[in-house]
């Protein structure tokens, strides 16, 4: 299993929430210029670095939007780089879900235990409920950033509530490829839309080989379009 870039998602706004610069007070510039002069100049007397601070203010970057675009640029490449995402839904009989993700009902529905999951700290490092608006939220270069990145990852537009999607994320990812440990698998079950062969070679291969999982057969209703899930 393949833990996501942010670079591959449908929707363009996912985990790219712009950055609201232009809700900066002069006040705020001085200060995160001032900040970073300590970082960046230890050895600065107190004068030298609010005179840095006030130089790179004068020069108006904060404001100017093309090197902003330039900053959110770079920054989300560098995300989609060493973040990955794992998408999961609460809802196994979804019909939306089936017809977007499984092939139109020719597909599967794998099952996790969600706590064992979630505690896979080798490959994962955190996660949660995805959140919905009309608006996606406000995201000012001040706030504190733990809860930039909640915003960013767990901030989606009300026309995809339908996936009611739950996140396991990783950060600093060196390979995007995850073993999960066979007792974590909970269900499989099968679209009834997928060929007999291939349904019957996947039914096959979890008796013999993962007997604990259970295997369910899901039934699509395509005029009222709902799903029925009957264990094999």
């Amino acid at each position: 299993m393949k833990v996501a870039s942010p670079a591959s998602f449908e929707d363009e706004f996912d985990c790219k929430v712009p950055i609201r610069y232009d809700l900066l007070t002069d006040e705020e510039i001085y200060e995160k210029y001032l900040n970073s002069s300590k970082v960046d100049n230890p050895l600065f007397t107190r004068q030298q670095h609010r005179k840095f601070a006030r130089d790179w203010q004068k020069q108006g970057l904060m404001r100017d939007k093309k090197r902003i675009k330039e900053l959110e640029e770079e920054f989300f490449e560098k995300f989609n780089n060493l973040f990955g995402v794992l998408s999961l839904t609460a809802i196994s009989d979804n019909y939306e879900m089936w017809e977007k993700y499984a092939d139109e009902g020719k597909g599967v529905c794998v099952g996790f235990r969600t706590i064992p999951l979630f505690e896979l700290s080798q490959y994962f490092g955190g996660g949660g409920e995805v959140i919905y608006g009309n608006e996606l939220p406000i995201i000012k270069e001040t706030d504190p950033l733990e809860k930039k990145h909640f915003l960013q990852i767990h901030s989606k537009l009300r026309k995809y509530e339908f996936e009611k999607e739950y996140r396991v994320t990783k950060f600093n990812i060196q390979n995007r490829q995850a073993i999960i440990p066979y007792e974590i698998f909970a269900e499989i079950i099968i679209g009834n839309k997928m060929p007999d062969e291939m349904k019957n070679e996947i039914i096959e291969l979890v008796k013999q080989q993962f007997s604990r999982i259970n295997i369910s057969i899901a039934s699509f209703n395509d005029k009222d379009k709902s799903v029925t899930i009957n264990p094999l």
